[in-house]
């Protein structure tokens, strides 16, 4: 069953393309990862996955409901999205079951009363998480992974079918990195779909099925990992000659 189809999707602003005739689908049971590098247009393409940007053209079909002829608020509870924007703008003292919380309003902090089924659930998702024990602590004393988690927490009270993580390993050390990757297949437990945003093949863990492969706004690729194979396309898309090896069933390149 198909979760989320684009069809011939472009954005343009200003006359410059940023994306150009993507097309993708994902269905139950896929885990995704879209690597490219840096200006490639992932960021724009996950904000219209979002609902968060509308395309310039073609369409967006999230769990069956086609953008532009339904609410856009029942669009958005099947898609959570965490980025290093809500991150870097989200109020430091609010105690991280606060942060958790406000997922029901989306917004940066919590200003309006929450049911009691409201607060179990923010503290079930915590312990799920394993993340409980962070309950009371106020989101600026969290560590950076700490709070990338968090946020996830806070991007599952509405049971998404697809959850984007946007360069979540962004701003941690390499332990940190770790912990934080190994502790993403909690989520797959759950369930949930996962759209993996990165520039870094490392970051790729065992569980992602799937792979785009974005270039200059462009869908270069949009299969399953055999992809990895193929040196000479890497290399076109990431603009340097792409060497890859394995390593306990993940993937890690190097400069030919």
């Amino acid at each position: 069953m198909e979760l989320l189809h684009l069809h011939n999707v472009s954005l343009w602003r200003n006359s410059v393309t940023i994306l150009k005739n993507i097309n993708l689908t994902i269905n139950r049971g896929e885990q995704w990862a879209v690597l490219g590098p840096n200006g490639s247009g992932k960021s724009f393409l996950m904000n219209i996955i979002a609902t968060l940007v509308f395309p310039s053209q073609g369409e967006v079909i999230i769990a069956g409901k086609k953008l532009g002829e339904v609410n856009v608020w029942d669009v958005r509870k099947h898609i959570g999205i965490v980025s290093d924007y809500l991150q870097f703008s989200y109020p430091v003292k609010t105690k991280a079951v606060e942060v958790v919380a406000s997922g029901f309003y989306s917004s940066l902090g919590l200003y309006q009363e929450l049911s009691p089924a409201m607060i179990e659930k923010a503290h079930t998702i915590l312990r799920t998480l394993d993340l409980h024990q962070y309950a009371l602590t106020p989101f600026g004393k969290l560590s950076y992974g700490e709070q990338k988690r968090v946020l996830i927490a806070r991007a599952l009270v509405y049971d998404p079918d697809i959850l984007i993580l946007d360069e979540p390993c962004n701003g941690l050390d390499i332990r940190s990195r770790e912990e934080f990757l190994l502790k993403l297949s909690l989520l797959v437990q759950m369930k949930k779909h996962i759209i993996y945003v990165t520039h870094h093949i490392d970051e790729i863990m065992p569980w992602i099925t799937n792979v785009m492969l974005l270039y200059e706004g462009q869908c270069m690729y949009a299969g399953d990992r055999a992809v990895f194979d193929d040196e000479a396309l890497l290399t076109k898309v990431m603009g340097f000659e792409v060497g890859i090896f394995k390593h306990n069933s993940r993937m890690y390149w190097y400069v030919k």
